[in-house]
């Protein structure tokens, strides 16, 4: 099993990196693998509308020729696709994003979409009380399947965890995850 992690936080030790490290050694449990791209040491533009991804007639991926393509290549080859983001101000943050900006190129809408269905986790963290911003994050997760994804969870973790600890169970599920990928 062969996994890819987008991880859209700017802190490469931070929350996001904890839990999907949670998730990576339950995939390597199985004898799975995972490996992990950070949206800041990528080069991805934003969507620019131009709409070639929308053509039909001449089907093209996205015509921007930067990492965002490397990496959904990458997904369109694996088993899983695991997408870490932070919440800034009450919604994912701008790294995040960027990068779920350009899934516009792959929707139902154009002929991009995934075809090999890799299952998907999405994680989200915060600093508020748990279950604080469920709802926004369970609407931004539809994008998922909109692009081919199966996505199996949406892992929204408040109260900073892991970093404020008191968090095995949310650890222990982590790793589940991993597993059943």
């Amino acid at each position: 099993m062969k996994a890819v992690t987008v991880i859209a936080s700017p802190r490469r030790n931070g929350n996001c990196k904890r839990i999907v490290d949670y998730i990576a050694e339950g995939i390597e449990e199985n004898g799975g693998s995972n490996e992990i791209f950070f949206v800041d040491d990528m080069n991805i533009k934003g969507c620019q509308a131009c709409k070639a991804c929308k053509n039909m007639e001449k089907p093209t991926k996205c015509i921007i020729n930067d990492d965002f393509r490397v990496i959904m290549d990458k997904v369109e080859k694996s088993d899983a696709f695991i997408f870490a983001v932070p919440n800034y101000f009450g919604e994912i943050n701008a790294q995040g994003h960027l990068f779920m900006d350009r899934f516009y190129s792959m929707t139902k809408t154009t002929p991009n979409q995934l075809t090999n269905y890799p299952k998907c986790i999405f994680v989200h963290t915060y600093g508020a009380s748990a279950g604080h911003y469920d709802e926004y994050i369970n609407k931004r997760a539809k994008v998922f399947s909109s692009i081919g994804c199966n996505l199996i969870e949406v892992l929204s973790v408040g109260e900073n965890k892991p970093t404020s600890g008191d968090c095995d169970e949310l650890i222990e599920h982590a790793r589940s995850l991993g597993r059943k990928l």
